[in-house]
């Protein structure tokens, strides 16, 4: 059976197709928004038909769903196997590096997500869902290095972990909004580490009094 006998019709359906209305309404709903954003544009912007558009996606939540995967790939941080090659403290170094790294790299995938949540608008609630999901098994693998180093080292201020993960979190979301709206951001990603990483192991410093209560 040939490729256009499976699909029905003239007109390609495979992974490139796929992608192709993936990225016109990636660009779509980051400019216009979820409301303003209609299936047929989207098409129009692919340079393909509405029908297509309905052939991979039942409707326009699910195109949005699909969008909203693709773009959170990249935030996925994969740091099993490194225990043995690396100590809490690097890990930790390395947590916050791959976090500045990717706004770096991904600032439009990230406005997106900002301009979703802050439009006045409905959108599906599988957005925030997958964004807070992303944020807090981050926060955890804060919490997880933090709480370990403390158990291994005599150098860590002593702060809850859940209370250092937070602090670490509003710090790292301070840089973000430098990088996106005010384009004050960082020159190299390592010199953010290297303030956070002074502040949490101390590195002699005697004055805790900006360190954030441990309830």
């Amino acid at each position: 059976m040939t490729a256009s006998e499976r699909t029905g019709g003239s007109e390609p359906r495979g992974q490139g197709s796929r992608d192709g209305i993936l990225r016109a309404a990636m660009q779509l709903f980051a400019e216009r928004g979820f409301q303003e954003t209609s299936v047929a544009r989207v098409a129009q912007a692919a340079g393909v038909s509405k029908a297509l558009v309905f052939w991979h996606f039942r409707n326009k939540e699910e195109l949005f769903a699909a969008v909203i995967d693709r773009l959170l790939e990249p935030y996925i941080l994969d740091v099993s196997g490194q225990d043995e090659a690396l100590d809490e403290r690097a890990q930790l170094n390395h947590l916050v590096v791959s976090y500045l790294k990717f706004v770096q790299e991904n600032a439009a995938s990230v406005r997106f997500f900002l301009q979703q949540l802050l439009r006045g608008q409905r959108t599906p609630a599988s957005l925030s869902a997958q964004i807070m999901k992303l944020y807090a098994g981050y926060r955890d693998l804060l919490v997880d290095l933090i709480a370990r180093a403390q158990q291994k080292r005599r150098d860590m201020r002593a702060i809850a972990p859940e209370t250092a993960a937070t602090f670490l979190m509003w710090a790292l979301n301070g840089i973000l909004v430098g990088l996106l709206f005010t384009g004050n951001g960082i020159a190299e990603p390592q010199s953010a580490v290297s303030v956070l990483d002074k502040w949490l192991f101390d590195a002699g410093l005697e004055d805790d009094s900006l360190s954030p209560s441990a309830d």
